[in-house]
């Protein structure tokens, strides 16, 4: 009895894993976005937004845009397969330094 009851159970649990589909099974793909420096708003065109670090998942190909203040925004298109994503941002004016007599005065 203990048997059948093994073999019950063990058809249970691994039927409750299979994904029913019909027709073109959907590929989806965990996607780590990451930028340097992090904190930067991800906004995945019809799927949400984040802030990075994050992951997300990519069931087609996604228009993504990577956007912090003082910084450049920059547009990708993600495709599933891929597993991480890593964007350095551009400031969007960056300065060599500052000139002190241009300063106000305080």
């Amino acid at each position: 009895m203990r048997f059948i009851t093994g073999i019950a159970m063990a058809a249970v649990t691994l039927g409750g894993c299979q994904t029913l589909s019909f027709g073109e099974r959907e590929r989806t793909t965990l996607t780590t976005v990451t930028t340097t420096p992090a904190g930067a708003r991800v906004t995945v065109e019809g799927f949400g937004e984040c802030e990075t670090p994050c992951t997300i998942e990519i069931d087609k190909p996604r228009n993504i845009t990577i956007a912090k203040a003082g910084f450049d925004t920059q547009k990708f298109v993600l495709l599933p397969g891929r597993k991480k994503l890593d964007v350095v941002l551009k400031l969007s004016a960056p300065t060599t330094g500052v000139d002190a007599e241009e300063l106000p005065e305080l």
